[in-house]
């Protein structure tokens, strides 16, 4: 198929409009029912949400339009050793509900990072945690919009700016007119239209190459088909372990330190249905990431001799799922326009739930204790969240329209919001697992960990060379078509823009490069989480333990909260709090620290006073460094 056979039908534009329609329809409808909300129903559905859309909101949140595309590009020209972070991503969703849920869920926030403050009793984790995340988010949204924009790209004469233009319009006034359950309700149907469009091109490559079996068969020839490369090598790009390491982390920050996907399992009534959300969101992430990442194996094995990368067909390996479509089921009018409305519908599910999580972050953590907005009524709160929503929404356009020069998605994002969510995550774990561990500490470890991710990442995009490809063939392409192209002067593999692309690194030899800029990027964000807990501890060794008896124990693991004590009796060393659930409900009075239920909000009320109260009581300063540090001279 040459680049001039592009094109969309009738059928294709009225699939592919319709879905827009709808998602926009069922905004404006809870907009309508919305009227009368508060901001905390308006961002948490009241907390009386059905489990299954939910975890079904929560999954489809995830999977982007970078997984639809960039997956099956990775499997396609790298092979499938990364499928394996399938496997993390399991073991990270246990270690969050094992530590973090039981502790966030009772405490009914909006704002998870408030944990932090509630924590310390100092608002300065709180504000860092927040200003990175809100980073993560934005840096996050202009690759998001611009992945599906670059596919409709191929297959339309809309121009790629247009396209993030209309993407990014209906995502911002559908997320911040009908707030919580409007994302919940179109990430349902976006869910399942997802789903179809990967469904089509996995039973149309294989229908192409004789079946499921042959496709496999002709992947292991070509040597696509690893999953077993047991290097300890944190140089090498993909390997069994940096691929369960990097699933770990990735799982750990979406379900225990992620804004959003909080917003999701906190919405529901009680704990053990946060428990459900979380195990059916995790079932269907690990089920849709594998079948898109069989997506693209299935149609290496339809190219594996005339590869139309190499041919100069594309121009981006990003672009190899969407050229399959056109080419393979063009002929089928209307299945190009569900194909790319599945797209479509998973950058609109993940930037519908990011707009939905950074006004939350916006209004709770940055502007509704500022004494301008204090006094604002629920509903004066809720229109506030509602332009703040429309305003990141304009932004992350923006960024959308200067992604272009970023190169291939998986990597670059992966590498970029694994150097950002590591040490936030980290921070989060040593807030509910760690309560010898000082404000100061933990901000200490993080600053550190997250100057270290962030050199690695600039490190690795500036001087590491390019990822090596697996080799492709054109063989079995017709000579005619093969000596056009030449003749046309199309970009060969060897010279594409692609491999020339920033992102995938600088033209310095590897043995001239600094160890730490080729470290594998599936290592970025554990990285961060582990320096971030190591160095808090090496800080603490310096500026001396919290004293258990000033640590708000409904802030932290119960099991963690008992070690800390039997350590410390190990050690003789007396404290006004034993490990006793006697003597500890004893203090509580006196302590200000409350014993929750997980249905009511009244002791984080209390808690939240009693912060407050001391913050004031210690002339604190809110997004003072000096604020934290000050803080732990009266805990």
């Amino acid at each position: 198929m040459s680049q001039n056979d592009r094109s969309f039908s009738a059928a294709d534009y009225v699939v592919f409009i319709a879905s827009l329609v709808i998602s926009l329809g069922i905004g404006i409808y809870h907009w309508w029912k919305s009227r009368g909300m508060d901001n905390k129903d308006f961002l948490l559905g009241n907390r009386t949400m059905s489990p299954i859309p939910v975890a079904i909101s929560l999954f489809a949140g995830v999977v982007s339009a970078v997984s639809i595309l960039g997956n099956p590009s990775e499997m396609y020209f790298y092979g499938s050793q990364l499928w394996i972070n399938c496997i993390g991503t399991i073991i990270g969703a246990i270690l969050a509900g094992i530590f973090v849920v039981p502790v966030l869920y009772p405490l009914k926030l909006v704002s998870l990072y408030e944990i932090l403050e509630l924590r310390w009793r100092s608002p300065f984790p709180r504000k860092l945690a927040t200003l990175l995340q809100l980073f993560h988010y934005i840096t996050f949204l202009g690759i998001a919009l611009y992945a599906p924009s670059l596919a409709l790209s191929v297959v339309t004469p809309m121009p790629l700016a247009a396209s993030v233009i209309v993407l990014g319009l209906v995502c911002t006034v559908y997320a911040s007119m009908g707030g919580a359950k409007a994302v919940v309700y179109t990430d349902t149907l976006q869910a399942f239209i997802m789903l179809a469009g990967i469904l089509a091109v996995i039973i149309k490559g294989c229908s192409e190459v004789g079946g499921g079996t042959e496709s496999w068969k002709i992947d292991e020839e070509h040597g696509r088909i690893e999953f077993s490369n047991m290097s300890s090598d944190p140089l090498i790009r993909h390997t069994f372990m940096s691929t369960i390491i990097q699933g770990i982390q990735n799982a750990l920050s979406i379900f225990g330190a992620g804004q959003s996907q909080y917003q999701r399992w906190a919405s529901v009534s009680t704990l053990r249905e946060a428990y459900v959300v979380i195990a059916i969101a995790c079932f269907l992430l690990v089920a849709i990431w594998s079948l898109i990442n069989y997506s693209g194996l299935v149609v290496f094995s339809v190219y594996a001799d005339c590869d139309p990368y190499t041919m100069g067909y594309i121009t981006k390996t990003d672009q190899i799922i969407i050229y399959f479509v056109i080419d393979k089921l063009g002929y089928l009018q209307g299945i190009p326009g569900l194909f790319v409305a599945a797209i479509y519908s998973g950058v609109l599910s993940t930037v519908s739930s990011v707009l939905n999580a950074m006004a939350a972050l916006v209004w709770e953590d940055l502007l509704s204790g500022l004494d301008r907005f204090s006094k604002f009524s629920p509903q004066q709160e809720k229109m506030a969240t509602v332009f703040i929503s429309s305003v990141i929404g304009v932004i992350a356009t923006i960024l959308g329209l200067t992604a272009g020069n970023m190169g291939g998605l998986f990597q670059m994002t992966y590498s970029l919001l694994g150097a950002i969510s590591g040490p936030v995550t980290g921070l989060i774990l040593l807030a509910v697992a760690f309560p010898w561990v000082k404000a100061k500490s933990a901000i200490i470890g993080t600053l550190l960990a997250l100057i270290l991710d962030l050199w690695m990442v600039m490190g690795s995009m500036l001087y590491a060379p390019p990822a090596e490809k697996l080799p492709l063939s054109t063989d079995g392409c017709p000579q005619t078509t093969l000596a056009a192209n030449v003749t046309e002067g199309t970009t060969p593999f060897i010279t594409s823009t692609f491999m020339s692309s920033t992102t995938d690194g600088g033209s310095s030899p590897e043995s001239e490069v600094f160890p730490l800029y080729l470290v594998s990027y599936c290592l970025y964000g554990a990285i961060g989480i582990l320096t971030t807990i190591v160095m808090a501890n090496v800080a603490t060794l310096i500026f001396g333990t919290q004293a258990i008896s000033k640590v708000p124990k409904d802030t932290v693991h119960k099991r963690s909260l008992q070690f800390y004590a039997w350590m410390r009796s190990l050690l003789g060393k007396s404290d006004s709090r034993t490990n006793s659930e006697t003597s500890i409900a004893k203090e509580g009075k006196d302590l200000e620290i409350c014993k929750l239920d997980e249905t009511s909000e009244e002791g984080t009320a209390s808690l939240r006073s009693s912060t407050k109260s001391k913050n004031s009581a210690g002339k604190e300063t809110q997004g003072s460094v000096n604020v934290a540090f000050d803080a732990e001279n009266h805990m």
